[in-house]
C-alpha cells in the first residue's frame, strides 16, 4: 500500500512509526507537512518523500491510503482532495470543525465506492471491548443511564511546545474542548445508540490564553431514551477520562488512566474489577491501522466510518446552539 501522511505533528509521526511497524516500506509512504522542523523529525524515521503541497503530491504519485492529520479546520477540504482522487482514508477526529461541505465530501465518498475511518482511538482499547462485552451479554440489564468526564490540562498535553501556539487554542483552526475531547461523545455513541437531542454549555471559563471554549457540559438523550451527563474540559488538573455507566441490575465503569472496567451487580452484591489489559496503548493505534487495511483490503465499512463522524460532529453543533439559544435542540 502506498500511504499519504498529511501532517506530522505527533499524531502523525505516530502513524508513520506504527506503519513501518506493520511492514509498510518507508518508500511507499508520503507526507504534507509544511514546518521545517517536522520535516526534518520525519526525515529521521526515514521519509524521504516530503512536500509542502498536497496538490502537488496528488499529481506526482498514487496512493491507495491516506491519513489525515492536520489542523481540524482542515479536514473537509483535504478529505474533498483525497476522495476526488479515490483514495481511501482515515480522519483524524473529530471529523471537522463545522459541517459545511461534507455533504460533497459524503457524495464523493459513496460515488466513489472508498473506505473512510474517523479516528476515534478509544474504539480500539481493549477496555472499551471490555465494556462492550458485559453490554452486549446484558449483564447490568436495560441500561437507564450513563455519566462521562474527558478532563486534562492543555499545557500539559504537549509540554515541549508553548500551548498558545497549538492548534487547540484556536477555534478558528479546531480547536477547543467540545470538538477535541469528542471521544467521550463517540464512546457513548459506540456503547450506547445514536444521538436524539442536547442541552448544552460550552463557553470559556479558565484564564487559559485560548480562544476557543474550555469547557462543555452536557445533557444528552439518546434514541432509546437512555439519558446521559457529559463533561469536557482543558483546564482540569489531575487528568480524568472515564465513563460510567448505569442499569437495572448494575453499573460499569470505564477508566482510561486506571486502564480498568469495574462491574458492580446489584444481585449478588458485588464488584468485578478487570485490569489486565495491554499497558501499552499505541498497540490500540497500531489495532486502528489493521482495522483500516483489512477494511481497504477487503472492502467492507470500519467500525468509524463517515456517518459516524458525522452524528457526533452533529451532536457538537446541537450543543453549541443549545448553548447560544439556552433550550434544548434535536440532532
Amino acid at each position: 500500500m502506498n500511504y499519504l501522511v498529511i501532517g506530522c505533528g505527533s499524531i502523525g509521526k505516530r502513524h508513520i512509526r506504527n506503519l513501518k511497524i506493520l511492514g509498510i516500506d518507508t518508500r511507499n509512504i508520503t507526507v504534507i507537512e509544511t514546518r521545517k522542523d517536522r520535516q526534518e523529525e520525519i526525515k529521521n524515521l526515514g521519509i524521504s518523500k516530503i512536500y509542502e503541497d498536497i496538490d502537488l503530491a496528488l499529481k506526482e504519485n498514487k496512493f491507495n491510503a491516506a491519513i489525515i492529520c492536520s489542523p481540524t479546520n482542515l479536514h473537509t477540504e483535504q478529505a474533498i482532495k483525497l476522495a476526488k482522487n479515490k483514495i481511501n482514508f482515515i480522519i483524524e477526529k473529530p471529523l471537522c470543525n463545522n459541517l459545511n461541505d461534507v455533504d460533497k465530501l459524503v457524495n464523493l465518498v459513496n460515488e466513489n465506492k472508498l473506505i473512510v475511518l474517523v479516528a476515534y482511538i478509544f474504539r480500539f482499547a481493549p477496555i472499551t471491548q471490555k465494556v462492550k462485552e458485559i453490554l452486549d451479554k446484558k449483564l447490568i440489564g436495560k441500561v437507564l443511564y450513563a455519566r462521562g468526564e474527558f478532563s486534562e490540562y492543555l499545557p500539559d498535553w504537549h509540554p515541549y511546545e508553548d500551548y498558545r501556539t497549538f492548534y487547540m487554542a484556536e477555534k478558528k483552526q479546531g480547536g477547543g474542548s467540545i470538538l477535541d475531547q469528542s471521544h467521550i461523545f463517540d464512546l457513548v455513541h459506540y456503547l450506547l445508540g445514536n444521538f436524539k437531542s442536547v442541552i448544552g454549555i460550552v463557553h470559556k471559563q479558565s484564564s487559559l490564553e485560548v480562544n476557543a471554549d474550555d469547557i462543555s457540559e452536557l445533557i444528552v438523550r439518546l434514541e432509546n431514551n437512555i439519558l446521559v451527563s457529559l463533561h469536557t474540559d482543558i483546564f482540569g488538573r489531575g487528568h480524568k477520562k472515564y465513563l460510567e455507566i448505569k442499569g437495572e441490575k448494575g453499573n460499569i465503569t470505564w477508566d482510561f488512566y486506571e486502564n480498568s472496567v469495574k462491574v458492580y451487580n446489584s444481585e449478588s452484591n458485588s464488584e468485578s474489577i478487570f485490569k489486565k489489559f495491554d499497558k501499552d496503548f499505541n498497540n490500540s493505534y497500531i489495532e486502528e491501522l489493521k482495522h483500516f487495511n483489512d477494511c481497504v483490503k477487503n472492502n467492507k465499512q470500519t467500525i468509524a466510518n463517515l456517518d459516524v463522524g458525522i452524528d457526533t460532529m452533529k451532536l457538537i453543533e446541537a450543543a453549541e446552539k443549545s448553548s447560544l439559544e439556552k433550550k434544548e435542540k434535536l440532532i
